[in-house]
């Protein structure tokens, strides 16, 4: 187990991070107090002005979450990209980069739309728009980015896990305080599928004596098909029913993998977990491989965030069937589609105008991202 392992399984609190716990949990619950006087002190100075926001002349949907990854938000940042194009308007998606697994799935899924990469995601926005105009802009990973003033902010939140242990990192997951929600006008909640409906509505009404005025949407991950890579070969989940297979994902739940997996019947005989965004080594995927051969499995599986993050690496050592996924919203789609309408202009040479809006300068300091 890796060290970054170890401390995501502590933020959990899963019992296989038992191992000197007893002096990590107070020494990160501490750091955690300082994480949230930062927080607040940052927020304040965009809540007076020290630090201006700065308006695009477009229309800003923000989709986030409160946690560390795993909530469902770039299937979400997907499913919203294409009901622009569906509408014949052109989304400009922007994304810190960091994660470039993510962006270069999008990449893939979305040849229409256009990107902003970078750190300065203004920047990043005002580069490619000079470049080919857009009708939109998509601020991925936006729910903790002040910089850039949004139209509407969407939050998503996993149904299996969705506030941890409560507590801020680096003792918990939370990347804000629960309250924060009150900020959002949508919560998406994903893998509803994957958790009984008492726990959902419970959930639901935990959130709203949060945020009342917060709307719901209901989603989960469909599965569509598994591919190899290097081949256009889709195969359909009943063609490998029943059979015994080898899995690993470096994801931010990894459970909801694990119960796809469960779902459309197939047996993990063994399961590798990592850290959100991990890249994997040589070493680690030659270990996955003999233990694949040594418990006789049929196939290895995983994610294709995973497969994109590492593509050349997987395709010469293990050859993943990957699984391909799409977010289905059960709940909630007209809705959501109601305020997506909104921000679709019958006309790009129009600039946008929120009410009560205005273009200020930029702050010039990377670190206010």
């Amino acid at each position: 187990m890796t060290l970054r392992n170890y401390f995501r399984l502590l933020a959990e609190d899963r019992s296989c991070a038992s191992y000197w716990s007893w002096f990590w949990k107070p020494i990160l619950k501490f750091a955690s107090i300082f994480y949230l006087i930062g927080l607040r002190f940052h927020s304040f100075l965009y809540q007076v002005g020290i630090l201006k926001q700065f308006r695009f002349d477009r229309p800003v949907i923000s989709v986030g979450n409160i946690t560390w990854g795993g909530t469902g938000k770039t299937p979400l940042v997907e499913y919203i990209a294409r009901f622009y194009i569906n509408r014949r308007k052109t989304p400009l998606i922007l994304a810190r980069g960091y994660g470039q697994d993510e962006s270069k799935l999008l990449y893939r899924q979305l040849p229409d739309a256009q990107f902003g990469i970078g750190e300065d995601r203004v920047q990043a926005g005002q580069q490619a728009l000079a470049k080919r105009p857009a009708d939109v802009i998509i601020l991925d990973d936006g729910f903790q980015h002040w910089r850039i003033k949004r139209d509407l902010e969407v939050v998503t939140i996993n149904v299996l896990n969705p506030f941890g242990n409560f507590s801020l990192i680096p003792r918990g997951v939370l990347r804000e305080p629960c309250s924060s929600l009150k900020r959002a006008s949508i919560v998406v909640l994903t893998d509803v599928n994957l958790t009984p409906r008492k726990e959902l509505e419970d959930l639901k009404a935990k959130i709203r004596t949060i945020a009342p005025k917060v709307e719901f949407v209901e989603a989960y991950r469909e599965v569509l098909y598994l591919y190899r890579p290097g081949s256009r070969e889709r195969i359909q989940s009943d063609r490998i029913q029943g059979q015994r297979v080898t899995s690993f994902s470096g994801i931010g739940t990894p459970r909801s993998f694990q119960m796809l997996l469960n779902q459309i019947g197939l047996k993990t005989i063994r399961n590798f977990e990592f850290s959100d965004h991990h890249r994997f080594t040589d070493q680690e995927l030659k270990e996955i491989l003999q233990a694949k051969e040594s418990s006789e499995s049929e196939e290895i599986i995983t994610t294709e965030k995973d497969f994109l993050r590492c593509e050349e690496m997987m395709k010469r050592i293990i050859k993943p069937l990957v699984l391909k996924v799409r977010l289905r919203l059960t709940t909630g789609e007209g809705l959501l589609h109601q305020y997506l309408g909104r921000f679709s202009p019958t006309s790009r040479t129009e600039p946008f105008q929120a009410e009560g809006s205005q273009k200020v300068i930029v702050s010039t300091d990377e670190h206010n991202d």
